[in-house]
């Protein structure tokens, strides 16, 4: 435990050294593939799909409306029994995509293949570390027609019969290449740990739309994720999560804590039961905004619904209104193995 205290203390010294360039999700935790591909095929289940949809500022500008669709799973499973490896190959596939940010309509959108390797170290499976490789190419477009410039200034007021002199839109497209790594941490069934570094975009793609030398930051990260169950019989579990990304001068920080309480346990052995909860979260992104999330567990399937309360310098005009953030997490049990797979749950979720 003292370990995970100094890796807290130097998460947070880290806000002094910047103030993303990236799309990102206050729902963090619910986009594990997103922030790091160390997290693929990391979790209790054979297959995982998950869904954020995010809108925001919608008081300041044409919203910005942020979509990610991703999907993961084992693969070679078989092949690694026959070889009596509990150890496995997992791949992945991530969609993100920015609608119409701003009134320059600019766009992003990219389609990422992933693929990672499992390993379990010691034999009761209390560390476990997964290394993740992330490939795509990603586009950006924006439509200028939307904006106002100088040249059409007529002297008195803004004129737009007038010619702006400028293009009308532009596109460009790009590779871009991902790697990470999670170390899955637990002493017992009352405490699980999940901890994360990635670089994103370490070929530094060129990603101008006007075809000036511009290009994407890497993306420095580190996520911790704990759960800390009270008591052998509580229902109650605390699951704070941190989250650090430092992109060029800027960083991201996310840091909060949520309390899950438990309805409904799942049966051991048979999917008569199924589990059920409920979570409610408090966070808080530095230098932008506060916001809370409720999440309902259940069986395979998650919902979760978070809002932001902007407290950055657009406060005057967004007047506190940030987004409004819907994700949904489905985990399935499929083969052979479903019993030794539903009470075998190593990972955090």
């Amino acid at each position: 435990m003292k370990k995970f205290s100094l890796v807290i203390l130097l998460l947070i010294t880290l806000i002094f050294s910047a103030s993303s360039q990236d799309m990102h999700f206050s729902q963090f935790y619910m986009a594990p593939i997103n922030n790091n591909p160390g997290n693929v095929g990391a979790f209790n289940g054979t297959v995982r799909v998950y869904n954020l949809a995010r809108m925001q500022w919608f008081t300041v500008t044409n919203p910005y409306k942020t979509f990610s669709l991703s999907a993961d799973g084992e693969i070679f499973r078989k092949r690694m029994e026959r070889l009596h490896k509990i150890d496995y190959f997992s791949a992945g596939f991530n969609f993100n995509s920015d609608f119409q940010a701003g009134n320059s309509r600019l766009k992003t959108t990219s389609y990422n293949a992933l693929v990672s390797f499992t390993k379990f170290l010691g034999g009761r499976q209390h560390h476990i570390i997964t290394l993740g490789y992330e490939i795509g190419y990603a586009t950006r477009s924006a439509a200028l027609g939307g904006l106002t410039w100088d040249r059409q200034w007529d002297g008195e007021a803004y004129n737009a019969a007038w010619s702006s002199g400028e293009a009308s839109g532009a596109s460009t497209g790009f590779m871009d290449m991902s790697t990470g790594i999670v170390w899955n941490f637990r002493t017992d069934h009352l405490f699980r740990s999940a901890l994360g570094f990635s670089m994103q975009h370490f070929t530094a793609p060129h990603y101008s739309l006007d075809g000036s030398n511009d290009k994407l930051y890497p993306r420095l990260g580190t996520q911790l994720n704990m759960n800390f169950k009270l008591s052998e019989t509580s229902n109650t579990t605390i699951e704070p999560s941190i989250l650090v990304a430092q992109q060029g001068p800027t960083l991201l920080l996310d840091i909060g804590t949520g309390i899950k309480y438990v309805l409904n346990d799942h049966s051991h052995y048979t999917s008569r039961n199924r589990d059920e909860a409920v979570h409610i979260g408090i966070y808080y992104r530095y230098r932008d905004a506060a916001f809370v999330a409720f999440r309902v567990d259940y069986g395979a399937v998650s919902g979760s619904l978070a809002y932001d309360i902007n407290i950055s310098g657009l406060t005057p005009v967004s007047h506190s209104v940030g987004s409004l953030e819907l994700a949904i997490i489905y985990r399935g049990i499929f083969g052979h193995h479903i019993e030794s797979t539903r009470v075998s749950k190593v990972f955090m979720n």
